[in-house]
């Protein structure tokens, strides 16, 4: 008798554990299925055109290419700082080189995102800029938002 209650006690336990497991889901599952949820809001609160729809898809996945190459850059140039670093005597200057070569690829990720946005915003009418507009605050202020609750929590 003793050992059928061990064994359904550990088949209980061993079901409820895995219940909690499956019930959070998976370290990025949902994230492509938010990411889409997503830019159908966005479409529907745009009220994007099909037009639209298939120049700005055409736009980002040549946007998400470009920054794959330069974060892989960016990586590599973070690589060549350690490898520098890793060195007995390193001068100055190539060490202020590196950084600055790492910098000078963060600049163009950050134009580049810049640029971007610029592309997608021109392709929109007035009525559809100012609600981009209307959400580009609201997605600003949240971020500002989350990272505040952050810094708090790190503090606190």
């Amino acid at each position: 008798m003793r050992p059928k209650m061990i064994f359904f006690a550990s088949l209980l336990t061993a079901f409820l554990i895995s219940g909690n497991i499956f019930s959070q889901g998976f370290p990025g599952g949902d994230r492509g299925r938010n990411e889409m949820r997503d830019r159908d809001q966005i479409k529907k609160k745009l009220n994007l055109s099909d037009e639209q729809v298939d120049k700005i898809e055409a736009l980002q996945l040549s946007h998400r290419k470009e920054m794959i190459n330069l974060k892989a850059n960016v990586e590599l140039k973070e690589v060549e700082l350690d490898e520098l670093k890793g060195t007995i005597n390193f001068s100055r200057d190539a060490y202020l080189n590196k950084v600055k070569e790492i910098i000078a690829v963060k600049d163009k990720i950050a134009i580049e995102q810049a640029n971007h946005k610029m592309d997608i915003y021109q392709l929109l009418d007035d009525n559809q800029k100012k609600e981009w507009n209307k959400m580009s605050r609201m997605m600003h202020d949240r971020k500002h938002q989350m990272m505040r609750k952050m810094r708090d929590k790190d503090f606190n």
